[in-house]
């Protein structure tokens, strides 16, 4: 059963393909209809967004995670980005800072970290200064020295 409604015009401009529009069928209109669950959901697009800071300007921004490298929005630099539990320190706190630098130029990017003590697996603390930061990546190169 075709529709056909004549298009009224109340000075308004249709289409060219008007009298179309309006004989389409119910199946034709709805051979290209999607239904609302087909679409990606806002939260699987960006299920989990990660720090990404920048040691110049000494800020952090939460983005999520992508391969290509993300660039600062205030001074246009290349930015690190760490793990999602990862906490910012004040930008003001220039040694905490410099610690975070630290570790991340060592490879830390302040995901869980474990040593085994006989059979257990135990959680290491990151350190809280960057002179224990130093002894911190020493101990952990050592033992995995040790290991290979």
């Amino acid at each position: 059963m075709l529709r056909t409604l004549p298009p009224v015009n109340l000075g308004v401009r249709l289409p060219h393909n008007a009298n179309r529009l309006y004989s389409l069928s119910k199946k034709e209109c709805m051979a290209n209809f999607k239904h609302h669950s087909e679409f990606p959901k806002a939260k699987q697009l960006q299920a989990f967004r990660f720090p990404y800071v920048c040691f110049t300007c000494r800020k952090s921004y939460k983005y999520p995670a992508q391969s290509a490298p993300r660039i600062c929005p205030q001074c246009a630099k290349p930015m690190e980005m760490l793990s999602r539990k990862f906490s910012a320190p004040k930008s003001k706190d220039k040694q905490q800072w410099l610690k975070v630098q630290y570790l991340v130029e060592h490879g830390f990017r302040f995901y869980a970290a474990y040593e085994m003590h006989g059979a257990a697996a135990v959680r290491m603390k990151y350190p809280s200064t960057l002179e224990d930061a130093k002894t911190f990546v020493l101990k952990v190169r050592q033992k995995e020295v040790r290991a290979a």
